[in-house]
């Protein structure tokens, strides 16, 4: 059984001349709840540390503000480690958010710098998302995965999320943020697809793809797959709708395929060596890498935290389906749970290995 812990996001203060009062900062709780429940004691002198986010894209207003990065940061530099923030790119070649320059400017939009968040921030897939360590599984799935290579180098990794939910997976938590932030290009486009692209009766042959694609493995305007990284740039420049990429998976379809590139990533780093923290505020009915961020569904509750990852999501996904959710930021009547399928995540990573889905929960006062 997982332990997890939580502190409440509430600060209700009833009596003006009781109104100044830091302890009740959520910035605060965090640092006690880090402090109390011994969550960072794995962390050893010189450690590099990884703490793992999301930026967010352009105008997305909701994700994790940066003083509670900086405070994770000073909680594991009192420990003697040595964190750094990181993120990996996107799909695509064109796009901001595909490249480690657009990822770190669009962090700075959103206000997450070296000087807010009290620590370096370097990409873990390198410049165009293609720096990667191949790591076989035995997934129902996917047989391997494509690991950011930054993460063969560290020593820990604290994930750091923001917990909401998904359009296609039903929730974004802890297993969403190693099994599709800490991938590269390849295992992204494969854990959203299950068909490599292809280019199909449209193609004009004008040459935009065959320029773009950064192996080569376009000839005679066709894609040679043992070439092809799948990083979806082809399509990006494409002006006839000539690559044909999909269908694109949800449901159990691509929940089953985060938790199996998760396990990639713990083959990689060691189960032992994370340790998780949801903050379930501002729970936005989609994921942050949408340009915009919807009203919550949900009022704030408040940050749980375990060195499980299947007991801390599942922890959060209980509690979510009590509240009553605002129905009106959701697609059609239907709760999120009846369309997706979050469930799948928990029960399939608990199923090869990743953490355990019964939890006890221990509240920090």
């Amino acid at each position: 059984m997982g332990e997890v812990y939580f502190t409440d996001s509430r600060a209700r203060v009833m009596d003006p001349s009781e109104w100044f009062q830091p302890n009740l900062s959520l910035v605060n709780k965090l640092r006690f709840l880090i402090e109390k429940s011994g969550l960072f004691d794995f962390i050893e002198k010189n450690d590099i540390v990884a703490v793992k986010t999301h930026f967010g894209d352009r105008g997305t207003t909701k994700t994790l503000r940066s003083v509670y990065l900086r405070t994770i940061v000073k909680e594991i530099e009192k420990r003697g480690g040595r964190p750094f923030i990181t993120e990996t790119t996107g799909l695509g070649l064109t796009r901001d958010r595909a490249t480690a320059l657009g990822r770190i400017e669009i962090a700075e939009e959103n206000g997450y710098t070296s000087q807010t968040v009290g620590a370096p921030i370097i990409i873990a897939d390198g410049l165009l998302g293609f720096d990667f360590v191949k790591v076989p599984i035995n997934g129902k799935n996917l047989k391997e995965i494509h690991v950011a290579k930054t993460f063969e180098h560290v020593d820990k990794i604290i994930c750091a999320t923001h917990f909401k939910l998904h359009m296609q997976g039903g929730i974004g938590g802890g297993i969403k943020n190693i099994g599709v932030g800490c991938v590269a290009k390849p295992s992204k486009f494969d854990l959203h697809c299950p068909n490599p692209p292809e280019i199909n009766e449209n193609c004009t042959e004008c040459g935009l793809c065959v320029e773009v694609c950064p192996v080569n493995a376009i000839e005679n305007f066709k894609i040679n797959r043992s070439k092809c990284l799948k990083c979806t740039g082809c399509n990006e420049v494409c002006e006839y709708d000539a690559v044909t990429i999909g269908p694109w998976l949800s449901g159990a379809d691509i929940c089953e395929r985060i938790v199996e590139c998760a396990k990639g990533v713990f083959e990689v780093v060691g189960k032992e060596n994370f340790a998780f923290i949801n903050f379930m505020i501002d729970i936005t009915p989609h994921c942050d890498c949408h340009p915009y961020s919807d009203n919550p569904v949900a009022p704030d509750v408040g940050i749980f935290a375990s060195r499980d990852m299947v007991s801390v999501d599942a922890a959060c996904l209980d509690v979510l389906k009590k509240l009553e959710a605002n129905r009106d930021a959701l697609t059609g009547e239907k709760k999120f749970w009846e369309w997706t399928s979050p469930e799948v995540q928990i029960e399939y990573a608990e199923k090869l290995g990743l953490g355990e889905k019964s939890y006890e929960i221990f509240t920090e006062d």
